[in-house]
């Protein structure tokens, strides 16, 4: 199975740089040794200590790896609470809201990425993963149980998520649900008080951590069979679905995603509309992405805001910080 911990293949310029330096400094030293004996008739080919080289190879000025990581994680962060910035700006909504959190295996970002919002519909993937580490194994979940899960995850259906949180494994399903918050590490995920799975309250980074447990056997929850059920799930939505994260993807780059939609008296009738998916997940790159929005006046211009959201990350992403 692929490792979503794969380094990715943008690393490799960081780690160049030093090098290159040694090997421009050696041939500097080499060049100008041939030239010029200094007056002691001694052989070109003579090795001197104290050699440019071996100063510059040892100098403290050289950058190790990790304060170019930090010092690309810095840029690129930078870039994106810019860019998500400027396009909630240009919208010029004072009622639009966005959170943007994104893990490309090297970088992690975010945009408001701690701050709660409403879940909506993405929280059926934790449900789902409640469902899979329940029963432990693929094989001891009930047909009946794999139906609704199915239902819930491809075509968001709501009486199927209901099922499964009240009518399957679980003796009393909001319990179930605010341990799951615990146990799966969401730090920043609670019930809303009145304990509407729809309305529970998240934060983009949190969504990433579900993602990993859901779709990833190294994040140490689910198995290889099931996280491969749940890609099999997420990686085949309802036509009316294929929409959100999807964005960001290349021609042909496979997309595991969950999106959630609803509207909010709270918010005068107007729309919460969330993604979070996985953007070339079988590949040694993958990219995880979730955005939370809310406060649209419609469903398609959320829809509309999240992808405009998800194209800008990926722009972000794949960016070389040192080119």
């Amino acid at each position: 199975m692929t490792s979503k911990h794969a380094a990715s293949r943008r690393l490799w310029p960081y780690l160049a740089v030093p090098g290159i330096a040694v090997l421009v400094a050696a041939v500097i030293f080499i060049v100008s040794s041939g030239r010029d004996d200094g007056g002691s008739g001694g052989s070109s080919d003579e090795s001197l200590p104290g050699s440019q080289a071996e100063d510059l190879e040892s100098s403290s000025l050289q950058p190790s790896e990790e304060e170019m990581l930090e010092a690309a994680q810095a840029q690129l962060q930078t870039m994106l609470d810019e860019q998500v910035a400027a396009y909630l700006a240009e919208e010029d909504d004072e009622n639009f809201y966005a959170a943007v959190a994104v893990d490309d295996s090297v970088f992690r970002l975010d945009y408001d990425g701690e701050v709660q919002y409403d879940t909506a519909s993405v929280v059926k993937v934790e449900i789902l993963t409640m469902l899979l580490e329940e029963y432990g194994t693929l094989d001891e979940v009930p047909d009946w149980l794999l139906d609704r899960a199915e239902l819930m995850i491809r075509e968001s259906n709501n009486d199927a998520t209901n099922d499964v949180l009240y009518g399957g494994p679980f003796d009393d399903g909001h319990a179930a649900i605010r341990q799951a918050h615990i146990d799966f590490g969401l730090e920043n995920t609670n019930p809303n008080e009145t304990e509407q799975w729809g309305k529970t309250q998240t934060t983009a980074i949190d969504q990433l951590r579900v993602l990993e447990i859901a779709l990833y056997e190294d994040a140490g929850v689910l198995d290889a069979e099931q996280t491969e059920y749940a890609r099999s799930l997420m990686g085949d939505l309802a036509d009316f679905q294929q929409w959100g994260v999807s964005a960001a993807a290349a021609d042909g780059e496979t997309v595991w995603m969950k999106n959630g939609w609803d509207t909010r008296d709270a918010m005068g009738g107007e729309w919460v509309v969330n993604s979070i998916g996985v953007v070339a997940g079988d590949t040694d790159a993958p990219i995880e992405i979730a955005i939370l929005t809310g406060g649209s006046s419609s469903q398609e211009e959320g829809i509309e805001r999240v992808e405009a959201l998800a194209e800008i990350v990926r722009g972000i992403v794949d960016i070389d910080p040192l080119a």
